[in-house]
């Protein structure tokens, strides 16, 4: 089994290189598995990112200090095919 921690963000949409950036420091392997980038900056988008193992505390410490942030982390347990 491995275990990876999911992450699914709410941001401005000018602000997701930065979520994206933060997220991928923290494990350069960081599969995005996806983006919503609306064209407007002031529109939420959207990111969704798995790293690998429980890294959910360092995930909360990283994005606290992105502003308008919405979070939601899981960590799961999956088996490698």
């Amino acid at each position: 089994m491995t275990v990876r921690t999911y992450v699914s963000t709410t941001v401005r949409s000018d602000r997701v290189d930065e979520v994206l950036h933060a997220l991928e420091e923290m494990d350069p392997d960081a599969i995005v598995s996806s983006v919503n980038r609306p064209d407007a900056p002031d529109v939420p988008a959207g990111v969704s990112v798995s790293l690998a193992g429980d890294v959910r505390e360092a995930v909360k410490n990283q994005l606290d200090v992105i502003p308008d942030l919405e979070c939601e982390i899981d960590v799961r347990d999956t088996e490698d095919v």
